[in-house]
């Protein structure tokens, strides 16, 4: 596979941060998983190693949830981690829900010692953190904020080892009211 040239078009829209709406799903209702290219020097593009084919197949009756994440206070990150000829990423997210609710503090509880997936949208792209082969580990850390006015939540950081960095996702995410297309962007809602 050729690499080419990593080009960049100064001047063009180029925006940061993550979407505010973050898709979760416990790794043990999930089927099976979209593939991606491991090896460098097989046939194809470069960006096949970067993004999944396919798309996530779940237990049936399961579905992806979805948890609001205020806009400016979330992010996704990639850092290696390991030996030489053994280096792999560690991926991260941080997500911020802005009360201390029963149903947030109860994921909360659950997604402390559990294996969850997460996909975030970032500059039009959807992102995995999750592994089929490593755990995610879920850090939900709160409080009630200190004055009027200020910030207060929950806050779920969260890691996955991988041996890609923030991989792509282009396929569908199966939710309670529709389908959402990666590739598109666009939502399908549930029929009836």
């Amino acid at each position: 596979m050729e690499l080419g040239n990593l080009d960049f078009k100064i001047g063009c829209v180029n925006p940061s941060g993550i979407g505010s709406t973050i898709f979760r799903i416990a790794k043990k209702h999930i089927k099976s998983w979209p593939t991606i290219e491991d090896d460098h020097e097989a046939e194809g593009k470069v960006a096949d190693l970067s993004e999944y084919t396919g798309d996530f197949v779940l237990v049936d009756g399961k579905v992806f949830d979805k948890f609001y994440s205020t806009q400016g206070k979330g992010k996704l990150t990639f850092q290696p981690t390991g030996e030489i000829d053994c280096k792999m990423f560690t991926n991260s997210g941080t997500f911020s829900f802005p009360d201390l609710t029963s149903e947030a503090l109860g994921f909360s509880k659950t997604a402390a010692n559990d294996d969850y997936v997460y996909i975030a949208k970032s500059a039009g792209r959807y992102h995995v953190l999750g592994h089929q082969d490593y755990r995610t580990t879920t850090s939900p850390a709160g409080d009630t904020g200190d004055a009027a006015g200020s910030a207060k939540g929950i806050t779920f950081t969260v890691e996955c080892p991988d041996v890609t960095p923030l991989p792509i996702y282009k396929g569908k995410i199966v939710t309670s009211d529709g389908e959402l297309d990666c590739a598109t962007g666009e939502f399908t809602p549930k029929a009836g």
